[in-house]
Order: structure tokens, then sequence, then C-alpha cells
């Protein structure tokens, strides 16, 4: 019960500490101000991809925020590979998730047509994302402290650091709702010692993985039933127009990216993407001392990695029909791509 009670209060904490914070950006744009020219937000020829295979061209800006929060796990599932999730910087990704949304709206203005579900969607995880980080800065802050390891990691969070890669591997072709929340409470409970190194931190990391999964998992079964009442189910596949104007299948969401060199390195190029010819976005993770600028893109805007120190992600936006000019030139320069938009 005091438990319970420490975790209302640090939330308190927490929405102070992150008001308090949010003087400096954690999104950074460009010098100059410039934003994605306004002839590659307008399609530059009739679409020859069937109807049903096509999706709005503001997607590729409003995937970003979303994918963040599969970004933003994938950092937490590294580090904790070293580190206790007591340390991690919950705060700073609340904000960049908030403030790339802001961005690419701005960058979009006026020039698509609405479209208030995929904003509706946004919402719903960026404000169930927020809150959960918001708890777990308060929640670390006030309790996690008093019994944090730091890198000495107990088997609770050993399993934390397990079951956050599984996540991860999970929601890059999954929604997080889907994640099976019911197996990481059958690892703690019964697969791993109740006694052991660090006893406190057991006990106290038990109660706060317990509290947690048990909470995902109530909470994924409702999003996945509103979910499956306001939205069809999303297709694995994407269609591409190739150079020949020939229908491809290429795998979305993380594969996408695999699927699309190998197409460029074939010889092969992009007239449309899920019907587009717009621009689309694109991000890589660099050094800040590494200098790629891609010929034929746009800067949108920088995140600092915030357990990265010196990384940065990097998004550009590219019309689809350029899109294998910055793939070769990454490729060239021997940077990989995280992820590619696609709509």
């Amino acid at each position: 019960r005091r438990l319970l009670i420490l975790t209302l209060c640090s939330t308190s904490l927490a929405l102070a500490l992150g008001m308090w914070r949010m003087h400096a950006p954690a999104t950074l744009l460009p010098a100059d101000g410039q934003h994605v020219p306004a002839e590659w937000l307008k399609e530059t020829r009739k679409a020859l991809t069937p109807l049903a295979d096509r999706r709005p061209p503001d997607q590729t800006f409003l995937t970003y925020p979303e994918w963040f929060l599969v970004f933003s796990p994938a950092e937490q599932a590294d580090y904790f590979q070293q580190h206790t999730a007591t340390t991690f910087p919950y705060v700073t990704h609340t904000r960049q998730i908030w403030e790339s949304y802001r961005a690419v709206v701005n960058e979009m203005g006026d020039a698509f047509p609405p479209n208030p579900g995929y904003h509706l969607m946004i919402w719903v995880i960026g404000v169930s994302s927020t809150v959960e980080y918001l708890v777990k800065s308060g929640y670390e802050a006030v309790v996690g402290r008093l019994t944090d390891t730091s890198q000495s990691l107990s088997a609770e969070d050993q399993l934390n650091a397990a079951e956050m890669e599984r996540y991860v591997a999970f929601i890059k072709d999954r929604p997080w709702y889907e994640f099976d929340f019911s197996t990481s409470l059958t690892r703690l409970w019964r697969d791993t010692p109740f006694w052991g190194s660090y006893p406190i931190r057991k006990l106290e990391r038990r109660y706060w993985l317990t509290s947690e999964w048990i909470v995902k998992y109530g909470y994924g079964k409702l999003i996945g039933v509103g979910t499956g009442q306001v939205y069809e189910a999303a297709l694995p596949t994407t269609v591409v127009l190739n150079q020949q104007d020939s229908l491809q299948q290429f795998p979305r969401y993380d594969r996408f990216v695999g699927a699309a060199n190998a197409h460029i390195n074939n010889g092969g190029s992009f007239h449309e993407i899920a019907g587009n010819s717009t621009v689309i976005l694109v991000c890589v993770v660099v050094d800040e001392k590494t200098a790629f600028q891609p010929s034929r893109a746009r800067l949108l805007f920088q995140q600092p990695v915030p357990t990265m120190p010196g990384q940065f992600r990097v998004l550009w936006g590219i019309p689809v029909q350029e899109l294998h000019i910055l793939l070769q030139e990454a490729g060239a320069a021997g940077i990989a791509i995280e992820h590619i938009f696609d709509f």
C-alpha cells in the first residue's frame, strides 16, 4: 500500500519535473529555417497503383512520431543491458515524441487532405506513452533510486532487459497491444529466483514490473478492441511501382529498408510507394562528427539520442522518385538507414 502511495506521489513529482525541464528543446530544427519544398508535397503524376493499395501521402510524416515509440523501446533495450531503468531519460523521450509531432505537422501545413483518424491514433499512443514515461520517471526518482544497483543488475533487472528486447523485436512488425505481457509475468514469477543478490532491489522490481505488465496487459486488450472497431487491419506489405512501372510487393515497417536496399542494389528505383510520388521521409543515426548531406534530400530535424552522447537521429525528406539516390549515397558513405517511413 505504501508503495502504491509512493507511485501516485511520484506521478505528481514527475509532472512537475517534466514541466521544469521542458524549456530545453530535444529536437533540433534546421538553422536556416527551410522546409520541404512545396512542390515535393504535390503528386507529380497520376497514380498507377490500384486504389486499394494506396495510403495517404501525409502518413510518411505522421509515422515518425508513431515510430519513435519503436525507437524509444529499442534505446531502452540497449541501455538496460548495462544500466538499470532507474537512470533512463524518460522525460527527454517524452519531449521528443511531442516535438517531433509538432515538427512534422508544421512541415506538412495544409498541403494534404485531413487525416483525423491517424492524428487520433498518434494522440492516443502519444498521451498513453507520456503518462507511462512521466510515471516511470517520477517513480524511479523517488523509489527506484533508493534500491538502484547502478551497473550491478538484479535478476529482475536482467529480465526486464530481456523482455524489452523481446518486445522491440515484436513491435517492429506488429502492434504493441498484441504483445504477450502474460508471458513476461510468467517469466518473472515462475522462472526468476525469488531470493538472490540485491534482495531489496529484487522485491521492489518485482512490485514495479508486475504492476507495469499487468496494466499494459489490460490496457493493450482495451486498445486492441477499440482499434478493431475504428480501423481496418493493417496490411503487412506495401505496393511499389518500380522504374519500369511494374507493381511489386514489398514488406512494410522495419523490413522495408532491407527490401528497398536490395531493390536499388539490383539497379531498381521507385516511381510510387503505396500510390505516392510525393516526399518520403528517411532517418539515420549518425555521430555528430559525421558529415552526411544527401545531395537531393532536405533536412527536417535532428534529435540527440540521450543515452548515446554525440549520436543524433537525423530525419530527411526526399521525393519518392529520388529515394534510390539517397540510399545509394548512404551506402557509399557506410551509413545504415534506420527507417524509411513508407506511408
